[in-house]
């Protein structure tokens, strides 16, 4: 068995060989042994040492420099066999043997006497030549042929004795004739130990051979690679690097092309993105057996049709749930598009005017003619149409200070348990956000928490076709979309600096109107002529409007909601209710009730003061009834309102019992600011139980905010810097 292989000179390799593990078990040597490397050209031979490697291909063999040298070896291919078939020793020939018969093709070689040969041997009819009896020449020293196995027509010689071997002019041998060996005649049924014989040379293996240099310039774009076998199977695909990939303007599955220059046969596959060198392609035995690549470098080149850069592209729509609100193109429309992964992509429907975006995912299983969206944008972007005209958004996407999120269950019907859900994972909530692109009027489903979520408002504002995005710093404000119950607790400051007249009266129309309605009390009555448009009235005169506008507003509801008031100056009470009760049902609704509660308001604080602000302790008396609310029914929540002018003068009381109260997930805390209260305090303490911080510039302002409050819980969320 002999191969021939192209050289490949190794400095770092010493008076050894490395054939690749299919070439060593070609020639019987799969754990490595002796072997001889012959010169094709001058037939000299050299014994060394082969072992085999993983990293060798199979058209080649890897020889140690030292080797080469001692060898003077200088061409680009040699022929490789096991030592224990080779007769001839290194640059030696073996002694001449007589000469055999053989066919001349040159009638005009010259010619020497020589004792006469017998007559050659007669051919069968069917192989006998036309030309006229060759012939006897010189016998040549016997070499190796990379000859393949002779045909079965070779004739039968018989030997002939040195006794009667005519003498006969020699013949020189022609150039074009090759020697066989005794080993090799053996093969086709000749006698071992018989004289060598001529053969015509074999055909060259690569007829159509060009040189790659040649052929790189025939093929513009194309680029010369070598190519490496892969230990394992790589299905059909071959490998690249991403650099590589970059410079031939391809993409991940797209269709490379290669041919070989010593077979001239081309091969394609499709691509993988892979650790391989820039200069290297790696693809499975399979697949270079299959396309005949055989020579150390090959040519690559693209088989895609070229990218057109353009600023917009309609594709088809598929909607697909559970895609975090990213959409799908492959790489030939990414690169067309000339986007980027996670960048924003825009879309629109041409005939409503629709349009979302989301940022992109490249997907090679995706069609060139359609695009991948989220169902959630699709819904919340009200696309009714089956294709979209997509681009590249070339708007900044403008960062959110704050989130005011609509929230509902999506099957269900306790909002305050979502809400509470919604609080104890905002930060999970914000993660998930941020996968978003926040567009005016978006509405998503938070499915893992059974949260539908809608965008009510933003700041900055969201108009037109403006985008907008989540991260840890955006506050967020969770407000139950549906009707939600609670208890509250009016919490106000009657020390001394309340009774500032400086809270001016304006807008107040529709409140002061609707509790005149509602209350014919002649107390009442009086109260409330005391608000004449375009005056100042005290501090604690507007905090007693308030509370008893506050209260109306929770009666008119209806649900059975409990209201209690604290007071405090120097020290905090409860103020008792009607019957004794800490706290009023608005359930019962009765008109005279209510009167008797308004009349306690104004008479405990609109005409009472003290001097200390001793708002510790009032916090306490607040867990106390926060304590009693649960106990009743402990589901639902609990608004708290902190109305005050200054700041604490009980030490660290008043953030100690905030802290205690920020522990109790049902319960949302508002502070009101009136003159010239600590504001980073009242703020922080806010923050700390889910609230906000408000500061009125008049009567009107105050009152339309507990009015609202009456109605409407809503839970603000701030990020964690403003909690510390």
């Amino acid at each position: 068995m002999e191969l021939k292989l192209f050289v490949e000179v190794t400095p770092n390799l010493s008076r050894k060989c490395h054939l690749s593990l299919k070439n060593a078990k070609k020639l019987g040597l799969k754990k490595g042994g002796d072997i001889v490397l012959i010169d094709p050209q001058t037939k000299s031979s050299y014994n060394c040492y082969m072992e085999p490697d993983t990293e060798s291909l199979d058209f080649s063999i890897k020889i140690a420099k030292d080797i080469i040298d001692s060898f003077g070896y200088q061409g680009l291919e040699i022929i490789v066999t096991p030592s224990s078939t080779h007769i001839s020793s290194q640059k030696t020939t073996t002694t001449p043997t007589p000469p055999a018969p053989s066919i001349t093709k040159s009638p005009t070689a010259s010619v020497s006497p020589k004792p006469a040969m017998p007559p050659a041997p007669i051919l069968p009819p069917t192989q006998q030549p036309s030309a006229p009896p060759p012939l006897p020449i010189t016998p040549a020293p016997i070499r190796h042929s990379t000859m393949p196995p002779a045909p079965s027509s070779v004739p039968i010689l018989h030997k002939p004795t040195q006794s009667t071997m005519p003498t006969q002019p020699s013949i020189a041998p022609p150039t074009n004739i090759t020697r066989v060996s005794n080993s090799q005649l053996a093969q086709h049924g000749l006698e071992e130990g018989m004289p060598s014989v001529d053969a015509m040379a074999p055909a060259d293996p690569y007829p159509n051979k060009i040189d790659i240099f040649n052929l790189l310039s025939s093929k513009p774009g194309s680029m010369i690679v070598k190519p490496k076998i892969s230990p394992g199977s790589l299905e059909g695909k071959v490998v690249l690097s991403q650099n590589l990939v970059s410079r031939l303007n391809l993409f991940p599955n797209a269709l490379v092309g290669w041919e070989d220059p010593l077979t001239r046969i081309a091969g394609s596959a499709r691509l993988k993105i892979g650790q391989v060198t820039e200069d290297q392609i790696l693809m499975d035995e399979n697949t270079a057996f299959d396309t005949a690549v055989e020579a150390p470098q090959i040519l690559l080149y693209s088989m895609e049709p070229p990218i057109i850069h353009v600023e917009a592209v309609t594709l088809e729509i598929e909607s697909k749930p559970d895609m975090g609100g990213f959409i799908e193109i492959n790489h030939r429309n990414a690169m067309s598009l000339e986007v980027k992964d996670r960048e924003v992509l825009a879309f629109e429907d041409d005939l409503t005017g629709a349009f979302g975006a989301g940022k992109v995912r490249f997907n090679p299983n995706v069609p060139d003619n359609k695009v991948v969206i989220d169902q959630e944008l699709i819904e919340a972007s009200g696309i009714g149409s089956y294709e979209v005209e997509l681009k590249k958004n070339v708007r900044q996407i403008i960062p959110l200070q704050s989130l005011e999120l609509g929230v509902s269950p999506i099957t269900g019907e306790n909002i305050w348990e979502i809400i509470s859900q919604a609080r104890n994972n905002i930060d999970i909530i914000k993660q998930w956000l941020a996968n978003y692109i926040i567009f005016k009027g978006i509405k998503l489903r938070w499915k893992r928490a059974n949260t539908a979520i809608e965008v009510l408002h933003t700041v900055p504002d969201l108009t037109g076709d403006v985008l907008a995005s989540v991260s840890n710093a955006t506050s967020i404000e969770l407000k139950p979309t549906g009707l939600v119950t609670f208890n509250a607790i009016l919490i106000i400051d009657i020390s001394r600096s309340m009774m500032a007249r400086d809270v001016a009266v304006t807008n107040i129309g529709p409140a002061l109107e609707g509790i005149k309605a509602a209350m014919h009390d002649k107390e009442i009555q009086e109260f409330l002529a005391k608000f004449k448009p375009g005056i100042n009235v005290p501090r604690r005169m507007s905090a007693a409007f308030a509370a008893v506008l506050f209260l109306s507003e929770k009666v008119g509801r209806g649900f059975g909601e409990k209201v209690s008031i604290i007071r405090f100056a120097d020290e905090a009470q409860i103020l008792p209710m009607p019957g004794g009760k800490l706290w009023m049902d608005s359930s019962s609704g009765q008109k005279g009730e209510l009167e008797a509660c308004a009349r306690t308001i104004v008479d405990q604080i609109a005409n009472a003061y003290g001097q200390s602000t001793n708002m510790g302790q009032a916090m306490e008396k607040a867990n106390h009834l926060l304590e009693l609310f649960t106990a009743d029914n402990p589901e639902q929540p609990t608004m708290i309102v902190l109305l005050t002018d200054g700041a604490p003068t009980d030490g660290r009381a008043f953030m100690d019992s905030i802290k205690k109260i920020s522990a109790n997930q049902n319960v949302v805390l508002y502070i009101i600011g009136l003159g010239n209260p600590n504001d980073d305090e009242m703020k922080k303490a806010a923050a700390l139980c889910a609230g906000e911080y408000f500061k009125p510039e008049d009567s009107g302002e105050l009152l339309v905010w507990y009015s609202k409050r009456a109605r409407d819980l809503s839970l603000k969320i701030k990020r964690d810097a403003d909690q510390k």
